[in-house]
C-alpha cells in the first residue's frame, strides 16, 4: 500500500509537469532502480537488525518506482486530452485535473500493479529467508521451510517439494488474479497475451 501511494504521488507530479522535474525525479529513479534490492536489503538489516521490518523498508525502499513509471506514462498519455485541456481553461486547479480528470483513467493500471506486487513480495521474502538474510527460524516463513528442507532433501524430499508447490501455487493464482482485473477494468486489453502466442 505504502508503494502504491509514493509511486502514484511521484508519478503524477512527474508526468503532470513534466519538463525539468520530470528529467530529475526519473534520473532519481533510475538510480534507485540500479541498486541491487540484497544490497538494499543489507543495509537495512545492518542499520535495524535482521526481521521483517527491515525486509518492509527494502521493499519500499524501491518497490514504489515501477508504479511511478507507470503512472507518470499514464500522465502523460491523458493531459493532453481534449477534456484535460477543456478543464483547464475553465479554470480547474492543479489538484483537480490530477485528481478528478487524469488520474481515475489510470485506475486499472493502478490495480493491476498493485495486485503484481503482492507475488514479488511473497518470493523476495522467501528468497531471502532461503538464502539466510531473512527471517530466521522458528518464525514461519517458505524460504526457511525450503532451507530447512534442503537439508534433508536425499531423506525427506516432500519437505522441500511442499514449499515449492506452496510459492508457485501463490505466485500463479495472484498472476491470474491480476490478469483478471486487468480484463475487468479494460476491456480493450483483454485476451492480448492469448493473441501474444498465436
Amino acid at each position: 500500500m505504502t508503494n502504491v501511494v509514493i509511486g502514484i504521488t511521484y508519478g503524477a507530479i512527474a508526468g503532470y509537469y513534466g519538463g525539468t522535474a520530470d528529467m530529475i525525479m526519473m534520473r532519481f529513479t533510475e538510480v534507485l532502480e540500479g541498486i541491487p534490492y540484497v544490497v538494499m536489503t543489507i543495509l537495512f538489516m545492518m542499520i535495524f537488525g535482521t526481521g521483517m521490518f527491515a525486509i518492509i523498508l527494502a521493499l519500499t525502499a524501491t518497490g514504489w518506482v515501477g508504479m511511478a513509471s507507470m503512472i507518470r506514462t499514464q500522465f502523460y498519455r491523458f493531459k493532453g486530452r481534449e477534456y484535460v485541456l477543456a478543464s483547464r481553461t475553465l479554470g480547474a486547479s492543479d489538484r483537480s485535473l490530477i485528481f478528478r480528470h487524469i488520474l481515475p483513467n489510470a485506475i486499472g493500471p493502478i490495480i493491476t500493479k498493485a495486485m503484481l506486487a503482492i507475488p514479488f513480495a511473497i518470493f523476495s521474502e522467501a528468497f531471502l529467508a532461503y538464502i539466510g538474510l531473512g527471517i530466521q527460524a522458528p518464525e514461519p516463513s517458505i524460504g526457511v521451510m525450503l532451507s530447512d528442507g534442503q537439508k534433508m532433501l536425499l531423506q525427506f524430499p516432500y519437505q522441500t517439494l511442499y514449499p515449492a508447490l506452496l510459492i508457485s501455487l501463490l505466485m500463479i493464482a495472484f498472476n491470474l488474479f491480476a490478469n483478471g482485473l486487468r480484463d475487468a477494468l479494460d476491456p480493450t486489453k483483454r485476451g492480448e497475451e492469448l493473441m501474444d502466442h498465436v
